[in-house]
């Protein structure tokens, strides 16, 4: 029997990563980034058997749907059953009127990502008898600081999303939900400009996979909706 199909879409060499770690026991693996197949090797994950990890370009919204397709025919009979949108809001703090609409517009196109990631998994899962849907979201998600205004506005765009899908979906066996990511990161591009960090000062990538990984296994009899995830050092 086939292995069902995980779709991870902000599959880099972090976070990314560690969900596709995670999934790799009991899924196989659409991975989707705007780099991709490129730098496939930059993830780290020679210990999955090949065969079972597709890595598909994303270059707008119509990659989506062939990605899926062109997975469904490597593994004939995979059912998707999960979507990971992982892929974030670009980072582009700033006083407010230091920004240009473009620098808006820019942060906005990561909810159009998300929008567009939405309608291509959820026929899937549909036609799979359910699955979970994640959206990837951040501090600002839900709470908008000074200089942040571009971001927040993507950010809370991406929370409502999630939300209005959970409510549409759910009785049709999608779960959907939303994890608000609260605090840095512990990865190498972190470390690197930013120096180690304190143990319970940052988030750990194979952690957060983790967190993902028990959503996924949740019971239609108690889902999540949002959670939202820190270490334990970080003020909030």
């Amino acid at each position: 029997m086939a292995l069902p199909i995980a779709v991870i879409y902000g599959a880099g060499p972090g976070t990314g990563a560690a969900i596709a770690r995670a999934l790799a026991p009991t899924h196989s693996l659409l991975l989707m980034s705007r780099s991709l197949p490129q730098t496939l090797g930059r993830l780290a994950l020679d210990d999955i058997p090949q065969d079972r990890i597709y890595a598909h370009k994303y270059d707008g919204a119509a990659s989506f749907v062939e990605a899926i397709k062109a997975a469904q025919a490597r593994w004939p009979g995979a059912p998707v059953k999960v979507g990971v949108c992982h892929a974030g809001v670009p980072f582009k703090p700033g006083p407010f009127l230091s920004k240009s609409t473009q620098d808006f517009k820019d942060c906005l196109d990561s909810a159009v990502q998300a929008w567009d990631f939405s309608q291509a998994v959820i026929p899937a899962l549909i036609a799979s008898n359910g699955g979970t849907l994640i959206i990837t979201g951040a501090t600002m998600s839900r709470r908008a600081g000074p200089n942040f205004a571009a971001m927040a506005g993507a950010s809370f765009a991406r929370r409502a999303l999630a939300q209005s899908l959970a409510k549409e979906f759910g009785s049709q066996g999608v779960h959907v939900a939303h994890v608000v990511v609260d605090g840095l990161i512990n990865t190498a591009h972190v470390e690197e400009s930013m120096g180690k960090a304190e143990p319970g000062a940052r988030l750990e990538p194979a952690d957060i996979a983790d967190v993902y990984l028990d959503i996924i296994k949740q019971k239609p009899t108690a889902w999540t909706q949002e959670l939202d995830i820190r270490p334990a050092k970080e003020k909030w």
